[in-house]
């Protein structure tokens, strides 16, 4: 069954005292050239909680930009499918919503994601985070 996580944006003090509340869970393997620090809490195996927060405060990185422009608090939904290009091409000629990236990328710990802005209430828009998990080595 795939899993969907929601992804909470929070500044980095904050991060650092949930992180260490909660037994100091590894970081994620992020992209370097990705704004982020992240660790993962999974409950029930199909749902889990991503805590991310900036690596570079005032850097203007997205997670950054992010927590400027709303502070703390819900900054993705991500939804695990078992092919990301073939789950974008959906969504763009399905439903007319275009990946905010042209193409794949390389995510956290060798995954492969892309995201959308997808319709949200009162004209709001939620970011969605298609994910794919990495393929065993051959």
């Amino acid at each position: 069954m795939a899993r969907v996580t929601v992804g909470i944006a929070v500044l980095p003090d904050t991060f650092a005292k949930i992180r260490v509340a909660n037994g100091s869970p590894p970081l994620a393997d992020v992209p370097p050239d990705q704004d982020a620090l992240e660790f993962e809490f999974h409950f029930d195996g199909i749902i889990a909680l991503d805590v991310l927060t900036t690596k570079a405060p005032g850097a203007g990185g997205a997670i950054d930009r992010f927590l400027n422009k709303f502070g703390e608090g819900i900054q993705q939904v991500e939804f695990e499918v078992n092919d990301v290009d073939r789950a974008s091409d959906i969504l763009y000629t399905r439903f007319n919503v275009e990946p905010i990236y042209p193409a794949t990328r390389p995510g956290a710990n060798c995954t492969r994601v892309n995201f959308f802005l997808v319709p949200g209430e009162n004209g709001k828009k939620v970011l969605v985070e298609l994910v794919e998990q990495g393929k065993p080595a051959a």
